[in-house]
C-alpha cells in the first residue's frame, strides 16, 4: 500500500514538473494550429477584416480562384524542392555515413569536418552562398569560365533556381542524415554482418540485406525531420531568390507568406497554409508507419 502510494506520489511529481513544458509547447504549437484552421474559414483578407465564417470558399479560390494557377504552382514546387532535397540527401547522407562508420586511421577529423555544416547559422550561410552563385563576381562562375565552361545565372534562371536551391539545402541535410545513420550503423550488433560475410556475402550484400534494414528506422526518423525542415524552408529561399526568377521557386511556405503577410490576404493565406501541412502530414505518416514497422 505503502509502495502505490509512492509511485502515484512520485507520477504526481513528474507530470506536475512536466506540465510547463507541455502547456508552453501547447501554446507555440497547438494554439497557432487551431487559430490557422479557423481563420482559414472567414473572410479576414486585404478588404475586409471581417472574422464571419465564409465556409470552404478560401479552399474552393485555391482551386479555382483568381490566385489558383499560382497556387498550383506553389504546390508542384513544393513536391519537387521537398522531393529532390530528400532524395539528394538521403543517398548522400546514407553514403556518407557507411564510410564515416568504418573504423579508420584520422576517421574523427573528418567525422568532425562533416559536421561542419551544422555548426554555421543558417542565414550566413545563405549569403556566403549567394555570393559564391553570383552570376559575374561568384567563384563558381569563376572557376566553370577558367575551365572553359559557360557561366550560368544559377538563381536568376528558372531553368537553374529550384535545382540550386535544393543543392544549397542539401549542404546542410546531407550531414545532417549522415550523422544520424553513422550512429545507427555504429549501434548495430556485429554478430549478423561478421556471419554475412563468413557466408561470402559481397560488401553491397551485406549493406543491402543487413545494416540497411538494421538503421532503417533511424534513417525513417532523419528523414522526418528533415521533411518538416524542407516543407518549413524560409531564409534561403528569400535570401536567394525571394520566390523567383518569377515563381519558379515560391513553395508553399513562401506562398503563405506572401499572401497572408504582404498581401494581407489572412484567410485565404491560412487556407494555404493548412494545405501545406495535409501535404507534409502524408510523407510523415508514411515514414513513421515505417519507423514503427521495422522498430
Amino acid at each position: 500500500m505503502v509502495s502505490q502510494a509512492r509511485a502515484w506520489a512520485d507520477r504526481r511529481f513528474f507530470v506536475l514538473a512536466a506540465f510547463p513544458a507541455f502547456a508552453l509547447v501547447a501554446a507555440v504549437t497547438v494554439v497557432p494550429i487551431v487559430l490557422s484552421i479557423w481563420l482559414s474559414f472567414t473572410h479576414y483578407g486585404p478588404t475586409s477584416q471581417s472574422l464571419n465564417w465564409a465556409g470552404i470558399g478560401n479552399y474552393e479560390a485555391i482551386m479555382s480562384g483568381p490566385n489558383a494557377s499560382f497556387a498550383h504552382k506553389a504546390i508542384i514546387d513544393t513536391v519537387v524542392f521537398v522531393g529532390g532535397g530528400i532524395a539528394i540527401e538521403t543517398v548522400l547522407g546514407v553514403l556518407f555515413a557507411v564510410v564515416l562508420a568504418r573504423p579508420m586511421r584520422g576517421i574523427t577529423l573528418f567525422r568532425v569536418l562533416f559536421l561542419l555544416p551544422l555548426m554555421v547559422n543558417v542565414v550566413a550561410a545563405t549569403i556566403a552562398w549567394g555570393a559564391l552563385l553570383n552570376t559575374s563576381q561568384g567563384w563558381v562562375n569563376y572557376f566553370a569560365h577558367g575551365l572553359g565552361l559557360a557561366m550560368v545565372n544559377w538563381l536568376g534562371s528558372a531553368h537553374t533556381a529550384m535545382a540550386t536551391l535544393i543543392f544549397v539545402d542539401s549542404w546542410s541535410g546531407v550531414p545532417l542524415i549522415g550523422i544520424i545513420v553513422m550512429a545507427g550503423i555504429m549501434a548495430l550488433p556485429r554478430a549478423p554482418i561478421e556471419a554475412a560475410r563468413v557466408d561470402g556475402a559481397s560488401t553491397f550484400a551485406v549493406f543491402w540485406h543487413v545494416v540497411l534494414p538494421g538503421v532503417r528506422p533511424v534513417l525513417a526518423f532523419a528523414v522526418m525531420f528533415r521533411v518538416v525542415n524542407l516543407f518549413g524552408q524560409f531564409a534561403e529561399i528569400q535570401l536567394l531568390t525571394n520566390g523567383g526568377p518569377g515563381v519558379a521557386t515560391t513553395v508553399m511556405n513562401f506562398f503563405v507568406y506572401e499572401q497572408a503577410f504582404v498581401n494581407g490576404d489572412v484567410a485565404f493565406g491560412a487556407a494555404l497554409a493548412v494545405v501545406m501541412v495535409v501535404m507534409m502530414a502524408v510523407p510523415l505518416v508514411v515514414l513513421f508507419h515505417i519507423a514503427r514497422r521495422e522498430a
